[in-house]
């Protein structure tokens, strides 16, 4: 009885090992061969071999490495990862995947076109994964397994940095931008796809502002959504840039509107003039105002005097006298230049420069705000007043005329003596070019927005002076 009973238990334990192997032999060493048998069922999932896996994805890759947008972040991640399917192991089994496919196609809420996503692409290479009849072979599962990972990193990486930096590097594709906008790196990148909880990262990335929000709703109210301005203003606030509201003068090209920020609050606002359009537009960039010039001095540009002080000269000799500008040649000062004749030279041939003494006839004005940058211009006062009653005013050179300059000088000096000084010289009988240093220097933007906010809270836009938002459309679309 005891022999028998020992030879049961043998036996018991013999079977149990062959058990215990055979689960084991039939186990898949990738995890995501085991988490595709246990969803769909499909045992040839549990044949699938690590290095075999990681062997076919180096192949495939290495052969459609051209279709992706960034193709050596794609390499440099994968490659650190051991060339597995990562993506598909973490998010296929909670339906996340799923969810990203049904936030993705409704990219057309942010104003952004689906196309390069490759929606139906990956839509259909996640239903295959669940199809017997396709994944028949150990060669097929790998196939197909590779597309939709490369399929799923490609879309949630694109449509990640369009939401976060945006669709258009503005610097490459716009002409006169000169913001430097932040851009993704491969650092972004692989942050991207090693994220644990996909659900929660696609909440985090939403843009946040109201204003973003606002135009959201009212372009879901639109017939077909074909609103041009829409969709280049998201386009705009998607874009990221250092802005300090400790101090700021912000000017809206578009809106003829230059505003004093503090703190976060707008304190005031004035009519600016901008560049005209032809060859003059006032250019979008930011930087800080370094310093003041009371009573200025205006160089006067080369195209400029070619193009209007030349042609002014030759139609009334007494113009150059009566408008305070002084003629040079070779860096000296002309005598008595009312008695140049004129008609003797053209823009080809003029071998002077010109200079505009101060005054209330200077074209500057009494004061100019100076900042740093590569396209020469400033915020200025003008003589010419008239202007800032007009509806459009787009007529500047390409620097930026101030309706209000000693109310701006104001805002930023503050009270004591800086400030008396600028006030006092301004208003100078014997005016004398004088530059008063800033500091703290605040930040300047000139930007370009055709759509904003009013002050009872409601959108407003903004004539496309510029043409600028058909040409975001055009490349958004």
């Amino acid at each position: 009885m005891n022999r028998d009973l020992s030879r049961f238990r043998l036996f018991g334990f013999a079977f149990l090992l062959i058990v215990v192997v055979w689960a084991g032999c039939t186990k898949s060493n990738t995890p995501i061969g085991n988490t595709l048998y246990k969803q769909t069922k499909n045992s040839l999932y549990q044949q699938l071999d690590a290095d075999s896996l990681a062997n076919a994805f180096k192949t495939y890759f290495q052969a459609h490495q051209s279709t992706f947008k960034n193709p050596q972040y794609l390499k440099s991640f994968y490659a650190s990862q051991g060339y597995t399917p990562v993506l598909l192991s973490r998010f296929y089994a909670d339906s996340s995947l799923f969810q990203f496919v049904g936030v993705l196609a409704k990219i057309g809420e942010h104003g952004l076109s689906i196309k390069g996503y490759h929606l139906e692409g990956l839509k259909k290479s996640l239903q295959v994964l669940a199809d017997k009849d396709v994944i028949n072979t150990t060669k097929a599962a790998y196939e197909h397994i590779i597309t939709a990972e490369l399929l799923f990193a490609e879309a949630l990486t694109r449509y990640s940095f369009a939401l976060q930096y945006g669709q258009i590097n503005p610097r490459k594709s716009l002409s006169r931008y000169y913001i430097a906008v932040s851009r993704p790196d491969s650092v972004q990148f692989s942050k991207v796809l090693s994220t644990k909880d996909l659900i929660t990262y696609l909440d985090s990335i939403q843009p946040k502002d109201s204003l973003y929000k606002q135009m959201q709703n009212t372009l879901a109210k639109r017939e077909g959504g074909q609103l041009p301005a829409l969709l280049a203003n998201l386009e705009r606030l998607r874009w990221k840039f250092k802005r300090d509201s400790s101090c700021l003068v912000y000017v809206n090209i578009p809106a003829y509107q230059l505003s004093i920020i503090k703190n976060g609050e707008k304190l005031s606002d004035m009519k600016v003039v901008v560049g005209e359009v032809g060859g003059h537009e006032t250019p979008v960039l930011t930087s800080r105002i370094h310093s003041v010039q009371v009573n200025p001095i205006w160089n006067i540009p080369t195209s400029i005097a070619k193009q209007e002080i030349l042609v002014q000269a030759k139609a009334d000799k007494f113009y150059l006298s009566n408008h305070g500008i002084d003629v040079y040649y070779k860096g000296k000062k002309v005598p008595d230049a009312d008695s140049i004749d004129w008609s003797g030279y053209d823009a080809a041939n003029l071998p002077y420069s010109f200079k505009q003494r101060p005054g209330n006839a200077n074209s500057l004005g009494l004061i100019k705000f100076l900042f740093n940058n590569g396209s020469s211009v400033y915020l200025h006062d003008t003589p010419a007043k008239m202007v800032f009653g007009r509806k459009m005013r787009a007529a500047s050179h390409g620097c930026v005329r101030v309706e209000k300059p000693l109310d701006l000088a104001h805002a930023l000096f503050g009270d004591g003596e800086k400030y008396e000084i600028i006030k006092e010289e301004m208003g100078s009988e014997d005016p004398v070019a004088k530059t008063i240093s800033l500091k703290p220097q605040p930040q300047v933007i000139l930007d370009y927005m055709t759509c904003a906010t009013n002050e009872s809270g409601d959108l407003t836009f903004y004539p496309d002076v510029y043409g600028l938002d058909s040409v975001l459309y055009r490349l958004l679309k």
